[in-house]
């Protein structure tokens, strides 16, 4: 049973320090936000901070320059989320153009064609698929 935090129990933090001492890796994960872009979970984190799985992805993005993906794409098995903290992202999908801005996410079930069109920074966003596979493929534009 989990216990609640009163006045001069151990912070949140401390609790979840001593949880992840105890219970192994594979069964949870426990760590701070990095200060730069990193794979937080996914099939093969290219650092310490990111968790090993296949069944998830979840990107940290801190963007200072814009960019904007190649063209419009579909990923054929996973769907994918984004979710703004900071800045904006400007989508394609259906045809329209819409911009998801701070406290607001858009989601793409597998299949739906879509690209980031624009990225007003400084931007922090997080990037979540399901499962964690390498199935983007970008159209042919007409």
């Amino acid at each position: 049973m989990l216990s609640d935090t009163r006045c001069g129990e151990a912070s949140p933090l401390a609790r979840l320090g001593s949880l992840s001492s105890r219970m192994p890796l594979d069964r949870f994960f426990h760590a701070q936000l990095p200060s730069d872009s990193d794979l937080l979970a996914g099939r093969e984190p290219p650092s310490a901070v990111g968790w090993q799985t296949d069944d998830l992805q979840i990107w940290f993005n801190i963007t200072e320059e814009p960019w904007k993906d190649p063209g419009l794409h579909i990923h054929d098995h996973s769907d994918e989320v984004f979710i703004v903290l900071v800045g904006e992202l400007v989508i394609e999908v259906s045809g329209e153009r819409l911009t998801i801005g701070p406290g607001e996410f858009c989601c793409f079930r597998k299949g739906t064609p879509h690209a980031i069109v624009d990225v007003t920074t400084p931007a922090q966003t997080f990037m979540i698929r399901a499962p964690s596979i390498d199935d983007k493929r970008y159209i042919d534009q007409p």
